[in-house]
């Protein structure tokens, strides 16, 4: 770890963020003397300064001395006076990425790439080799219940990450092998357009390293494009006949889902995951795959992904209180929106209300006509404002223009500020009713002041 030799104190700006609280969390355990700021005070904050990791927060000049690498996000602002004052001391200064990269590329690595279902698929893969003893390194992008948190720091020299696409960093990484779930349209702001994007992930594919594999989902059309020119070895999965390995038999019942895996049409196993959805079958096929390839038996690989409880904010069952089921999730494309709806119509609710964040101005520009199709078997939608994440507005982008193209679809539509929402829904909710607190900003925090008010 080049990067890492005679560095004794790091700092993170913005330490509090689901990425970075994992690399400063198996740093602190490395051994290294780990310290940092964030913005606000958040649970992720307050368990890394239980373990000991002193926090600042707010963002000021007033660094500690002493410190022999930062480390800072894509969405911190270069004026940062923390950055300023940083730089002005020579300390060297490193993005997250380029961090992951320092501290994945000389492990066997399993990096978990994909527009969506990445966080589950790198908790799924992370859990079942965790049960069945292989005590991996894990730095995924959720808290998961089986790990304590969003990191694991294991004695092996396994390691799984999920692939972070947004800022392009992902590329930087060198895995054994490397999994794509699906790609899309995405975080154009970057991007610019899907052929930006495709362009990064031909890149991270070509990065797998010799003996390795490339694993990906042979539904996807952009993976099937990507795959026509990869000429290194690659196993796809999915429900299509033409994949590798395929699910079949689905049987969904609720919050599980049942099905039978084939590996090249020959029956594989029987499989039961206790989180639910089709897009789930996907995201468990591509870790069967991995936990096959590292010599895991079937039936082991079966038995811990049974016991797999799920993730924050990934379909989270908040409260199930009065006959009135309340959901977190963190969906925020529309795509996933579509799939976190589908799901919860499993469950045969009455009716299903969705509260929606937009995530992101250049999101709710790109993505603007998919979005007002996206909430199409929602009963009841609340939209709210933009959470910017630290985006500039642009100009004629706002919640009200995303209102106004859902409301020409679908007339049971609302916008509200989010600090109505709770009481909006308390006023509309009733027995049977499915409530979907949806998005990837703040719009979470509420989720527990309605779970609190809907017991009493």
């Amino acid at each position: 770890m080049k990067i890492l030799n005679r560095v004794k104190k790091i700092y993170f700006v913005g330490i509090g963020g689901i990425g970075m609280s994992a690399l400063a969390q198996i740093l602190f355990e490395l051994g290294y003397k780990v310290c940092g700021s964030d913005i606000k005070k958040t649970p992720l904050v307050e368990r890394l300064k239980r373990k000991g990791i002193e926090i600042t927060i707010g963002h000021s000049n007033k660094c500690p001395e002493c410190i022999d690498l930062a480390v800072y996000t894509s969405c911190i602002n270069p004026e940062n006076p923390e950055i300023i004052t940083l730089k002005s001391r020579g300390v060297k200064l490193i993005s997250r990425g380029e961090l992951l990269a320092e501290l994945f590329n000389d492990s066997v690595g399993i990096a978990v790439a994909g527009t969506h279902g990445k966080t589950t698929t790198t908790a799924l893969i992370g859990h079942v080799l965790k049960e069945c003893d292989l005590d991996p390194t894990i730095a995924v992008g959720a808290e998961v219940p089986s790990f304590l948190g969003n990191a694991v720091l294991g004695k092996s020299d396994l390691f799984v990450a999920e692939a972070d696409e947004s800022d392009g960093s992902f590329i930087k990484l060198n895995p054994l092998y490397g999994v794509i779930t699906n790609i899309e349209e995405e975080h154009l702001d970057y991007y610019k357009d899907l052929e930006g994007v495709l362009k990064a992930f031909k890149v991270f594919s070509s990065n797998v390293k010799s003996g390795g594999y490339l694993v990906v989902c042979g539904d996807d059309n952009n993976l099937k494009n990507i795959l026509k020119n990869y000429n290194h070895p690659a196993i796809t999965y999915g429900f299509d006949k033409s994949c590798n390995y395929r699910a079949t038999n689905l049987r969904i019942r609720g919050l599980s889902v049942e099905f039978d895996c084939l590996k090249d049409e020959v029956f594989l196993g029987a499989f039961t995951l206790s989180i639910p959805g089709r897009h789930n079958v996907l995201n468990a096929l591509g870790a069967i795959i991995i936990c096959k390839l590292l010599g895991i038996e079937v039936k082991k690989i079966a038995n811990a992904l049974k016991q797999y409880k799920g993730s924050s904010r990934r379909f989270e069952i908040k409260s199930n209180s009065s006959g009135v089921t309340l959901i977190e999730d963190y969906a925020h494309h529309p795509t996933e929106i579509r799939a976190t709806i589908e799901a919860a119509r499993h469950l045969n609710p009455k009716r299903i209300i969705v509260a929606f964040q937009p995530h992101r101005y250049s999101r709710t520009k790109h993505l603007k006509e998919a979005f007002s199709r996206a909430f199409d078997k929602a009963d009841y939608l609340i939209v709210t404002d933009i959470y910017s994440a630290s985006e500039i507005p642009i100009d004629g982008v706002d919640s009200q223009t995303l209102y106004n193209a859902v409301k020409e679809k679908k007339n049971d539509v609302c916008f509200l500020p989010i600090s109505d929402i709770v009481e909006h829904i308390l006023h509309i909710v009733s027995k049977g009713d499915l409530i979907i607190i949806m998005g990837a900003g703040d719009i979470g925090d509420i989720s527990n002041e309605l779970a609190s008010r809907l017991k009493k």
